[in-house]
């Protein structure tokens, strides 16, 4: 007789691959890229085309790769006339998450034959990694009525984010804060359910394209990526700062769940969330919706670790980025298509990893809980 294989809902504690780009090590609370600390990575110095080079070279850049890379960004963040205007037709009527997974996916070549050209995974990853964050924008200034104005020379991914997608010029402060949230974003290991999914979706040898629109479909969902938007929600639910403390207490006897509260592998406060506050503390000014939302946000943190913090629920991340953005005028439906702009790097650097595996198609096994077999009976006798 077979013996029945163990089930682990959600693949948890299951080993989905081995990998070299980041460590989440939960009990400590502490998250590496390539060896180096997230704290680190996003001092005031830092950008998000540092970070990509060191995901890809496994080393931190010198002057002369961060001059390369500068000129890789802005050699392939470029679109075409059709590409520009399928996302901005795609941005109309629907959550930019969606208009982004679709526009994303119009970018992928005529063919559809990966393997013969799995020698360009590097070149064909960082062109992505560029041209998502154009799209961001573009998505953005189309859902806003405005009309199109693209990557300017000399533009670092941060700035062009931050001015495509708000539609003002932005501060040195803010681009610093936008770069510091690309780098937090870019990379958590290869089992999170969106960098899992890319790495599925590359097993079967599919196009880079498809690997990230893919991607962002896991990403978009609320118990993901999209619990940024959730958290933020919620404050602007909870509205005075004074009620909030009644209200969180209210919503954790009712067992609702908090948006950026809690996470599968930490169980201590989320090394990501301590840097965004660092952040907050220096970008949302008094007296501002943001700094309201921030206030809210840290009584939630005190109210639901009180009550949850026993259990090894902590803040993630996502409790307290929301307020981040919306210090530096991201609107709220933004956030998370940031957050993919930000993690297609990881998405991408785990599809090379993937392939240098010797990129085995992921084919796991089910437990049959079904019917036995049976004898099929005619419409007539039924």
């Amino acid at each position: 007789m077979l013996e029945t294989p163990q089930f682990s809902p959600g693949l948890e504690g299951v080993p989905i691959a081995e990998s070299a780009v980041s460590l989440v090590e939960g009990e400590a609370g502490r998250l590496t890229y390539r060896g180096y600390s997230i704290e680190d990575l996003t001092g005031d110095e830092g950008t998000f085309e540092e970070i990509v080079a060191l995901l890809y070279d496994g080393e931190l850049p010198d002057k002369a790769r961060m001059e390369e890379m500068q000129v890789l960004f802005e050699r392939e963040r470029r679109l075409t006339d059709e590409q520009i205007e399928l996302a901005r037709m795609a941005a109309v009527g629907t959550h930019p998450m969606f208009a982004l997974q679709s526009a994303v996916a119009t970018l992928g070549p005529p063919d559809n034959d990966f393997e013969r050209k799995v020698d360009t995974v590097v070149e064909r990853g960082q062109s992505l990694i560029a041209k998502v964050g154009h799209l961001v924008g573009v998505i953005a200034q189309a859902a806003e009525g405005r009309s199109y104005e693209g990557p300017r020379e000399g533009e670092s991914h941060a700035r062009m984010l931050v001015r495509m997608v708000t539609g003002k010029e932005p501060s040195e402060l803010e681009v610093r804060v936008m770069d510091a949230l690309l780098i937090l974003q870019a990379d958590h290991s290869a089992g999170n359910a969106s960098t899992f999914t890319a790495r599925v979706v590359a097993s079967t040898k599919s196009e880079p394209e498809a690997v990230v629109s893919a991607a962002i479909g896991a990403l978009s969902g609320p118990a993901h990526g999209g619990a940024n938007e959730g958290s933020l929600r919620l404050f602007q639910q909870i509205g005075d700062p004074i009620k909030a403390e009644q209200e969180i207490s209210r919503l954790l006897d009712d067992k609702f769940k908090i948006p950026g509260f809690g996470h599968r592998v930490y169980h201590v406060k989320d090394p990501r969330s301590k840097v965004i506050q660092r952040l907050a503390d220096e970008v949302i000014e008094d007296g501002t919706q943001a700094a309201d939302h921030y206030q809210i946000a840290l009584t939630v943190e005190k109210v639901a670790t009180d009550r949850l913090g026993d259990r090894g629920l902590f803040p993630n991340v996502d409790l307290f980025s929301g307020c981040v953005f919306e210090a530096i005028g991201i609107p709220i439906d933004f956030f998370t298509p940031l957050f993919a702009a930000s993690r297609t790097a990881g998405w991408m650097v785990n599809m090379q990893e993937q392939w240098e595996s010797g990129n085995r198609i992921f084919r796991p096994r089910q437990i049959y809980v079904g019917s036995a077999p049976r004898d099929f009976v005619t419409i007539d006798d039924r």
